[in-house]
């Protein structure tokens, strides 16, 4: 218990002391406290968590750093989440649903209680969140030695982008909600096999695939989007990236029984996902795989047996 309350101490101080540590070590955050909490079970976990805000709050008064609630908040209640969903041994599609669906609304709930704690509506709290999130953009921008003409065209049209952005956050939001759930339930399983701790079996991650009635959504969400009615268009968009979010997946799968089958060198598997990560015609291209593969079957083509799952 006390290697657990020194964890998740070191985690949540890790994170505001060193706020440039960029997207992806933000997202990993929720793993030791999955695991060190499974390890540790209900009442211990919790106990070493409360332990562990404590501490993390009069560390960071002594310091005198900004306590960000939110990201703390949100980052413990993704592991602990993550734990106990994870106990349900559930289908891989239902655990990943709940997950991210509970982060997702936990979200939600922060900006509804500052919304009745300033007076104001949910949707105004979101376009300010946004809006400062393309302040800090610009500022870090700056300190890169972005291009002038290129700064100064995103501050000009800073109004626009944020209304944009605030749109479709919802969408961005649950999405983000689901990557991190996914990665740190891929990292996760490594660990706990490696420590000899139980964790669900889902199967062959490879194998999966969409719903073929998810298109009719796609199709439609399609349609919205080109309506002439403002708020049908704002609609569609949202449901139009969760359906790519979805046969982005369905493509991960379809590289990765490629990898499999082709026997393809850890080194070119790591510079395929390493380039999703950097690349944004990458994420296009996994995208369309997984909705093309609807109709083309690259499973079946790969191996040249009738059927995949077999």
């Amino acid at each position: 218990m006390i290697l657990g309350i020194a964890v998740f101490s070191l985690t949540l101080l890790f994170v505001t002391l060193i706020p440039f540590i960029g997207p992806v070590a933000v997202i990993m955050t929720p793993l030791p406290i999955l695991y060190h909490y499974s390890r540790l079970g209900r009442v211990k976990g919790l106990t070493a968590l409360a332990i562990a805000l404590g501490a993390v709050y009069v560390i960071l008064g002594l310091l005198g750093q900004r306590i960000n609630i939110f990201i703390l908040s949100t980052i413990v209640l993704a592991g602990v989440i993550l734990a106990e969903i994870l106990r349900w041994r559930l289908s891989i599609e239902k655990t990943f649903l709940l997950a991210s669906l509970a982060l997702f609304f936990s979200g939600a709930g922060f900006i509804a209680y500052l919304a009745l704690r300033t007076g104001t509506s949910p949707w105004s709290v979101l376009e300010l969140y946004v809006a400062g999130i393309i302040r800090e953009n610009l500022k870090l921008y700056e300190q890169m030695n972005f291009s002038p003409d290129q700064v100064a065209l995103i501050r000009e049209n800073s109004r626009g982008i944020t209304e944009f952005v605030t749109g479709i956050f919802p969408a961005l939001a649950f999405s983000g909600a689901v990557i991190t759930v996914w990665l740190n339930v891929l990292a996760g399983r490594l660990l706990f096999r490696e420590k000899g701790v139980p964790f669900p079996d889902f199967g062959d991650w490879a194998t999966w695939k969409a719903p073929e009635r998810l298109v009719w959504l796609l199709i439609a969400s399609g349609a919205a989007v080109l309506a002439p009615w403002e708020p049908l268009d704002v609609i569609g968009l949202n449901i139009l990236i969760l359906c790519c979010l979805v046969y982005f997946f369905q493509g991960l799968s379809i590289a990765t029984f490629f990898f499999r089958v082709k026997r393809i060198p850890r080194v070119m598997r790591g510079l395929f996902y390493l380039l999703i990560l950097v690349q944004q015609y990458m994420v296009v291209f996994v995208v369309a795989l997984g909705l093309f593969d609807i109709w083309v079957d690259f499973r079946k083509r790969i191996t040249g047996i009738t059927d995949v799952h077999a």
